[in-house]
Formats: C-alpha cells, structure tokens, sequence
C-alpha cells in the first residue's frame, strides 16, 4: 500500500534529517503496487538523501506520487543547483562524481547509490530519469505498475476501514 511506504520512508528521512522538510503529496485513493517494500523505500529514501546532501541553495525538497492509467509515478524534486548536465545521461551508472572531488565519508558521492535505484526500479519493471528542472533543481521521476486486482484492493479498503 503507497500510503504505508511513504509513511516509513518520511519515518526514516526524520530520524536522519530532523530539520529537514518534504512536501508529500499522495492520492487519497488507496494505491495498491505489488513491489519490495523494503528496496522501493531504499530508492526513495536514497533520491531523499542524494537532494539533501547535494542540492546546494535548496529551500525546497518534494515527494509527489501521482496515477497515469494503471501506474503510480513517483517523483522526486528539489529546487537547488541542479545536476551537472555534463553527466545527466550518466547519472545512474555507478560512476557520477564530480573530477577532482575529493572522497568525504560525511558527505557520500551520489554515485553507486543511483545505479542501485535504477536496478532496483528496473527489476520492478519500471525506468527511472532524472532531469533539471527549468526553473532549477533536479527531478527524479519512476512509474510503478499498480495492482488490478480489484479483490486486493476491496480486501486492503475493508481492512483500513
């Protein structure tokens, strides 16, 4: 159930990043995806993260999941600096540092952990992008199949209700 994931993923980004601020917005639908709960949160808690320590000058960071036909889209937006475009199209590769960066342990590189997400979405059956947004920052963005079981959904309404 999204609901409930995106409840554990904002659990963990507080407990890391207490001052740290996320404009949620979900359907009020229930929204049924058969997925890994535990690695579909490792790659939105990981898209977070990767904002929030690199996305210098950010004021804003969002998580927004929205349905199209049978998928949910999941989105992930910030407006700092954006994404160096001399390595967007490589960004989920394992190799995405900046030359001449110098290794931090408290600052991690956003490197392997994105080719991670991407594998991880990919095994779901879906494709993950990211791009600058025109009016600055950077957008993540990853559609999920949702369930069409309509008896899985009347079971997971009933139980809520």
């Amino acid at each position: 159930v999204l609901e409930e994931l995106i409840d554990s993923v904002i659990l963990k980004i507080k407990k890391r990043y207490p001052n740290q601020k996320i404009e949620i917005d979900i359907p009020d639908d229930v929204v049924i995806i058969p997925m890994d709960a535990i690695l579909m949160e490792q790659v939105i808690v990981n898209l977070l993260e990767n904002s929030i320590q690199h996305a210098e000058g950010m004021t804003f960071l969002g998580l927004k999941v929205f349905t199209l036909g049978t998928q949910a889209i999941f989105e992930i937006r910030d407006n700092g600096c954006g994404i160096n475009p001399r390595y967007i199209d490589g960004i989920f590769s394992g190799r995405y540092a900046e030359e001449n960066e110098i290794a931090d342990s408290q600052k991690k590189n956003a490197g392997i952990g994105l080719s991670v997400c991407a594998t991880i979405v990919r095994a779901h059956g879906g494709s993950i992008k990211a791009e600058n947004d025109k009016t600055g920052g950077a957008v993540f963005r990853f559609p999920l199949d949702m369930e069409d079981d309509y008896e899985a959904y009347i079971f997971v309404w009933a139980y809520r209700q």
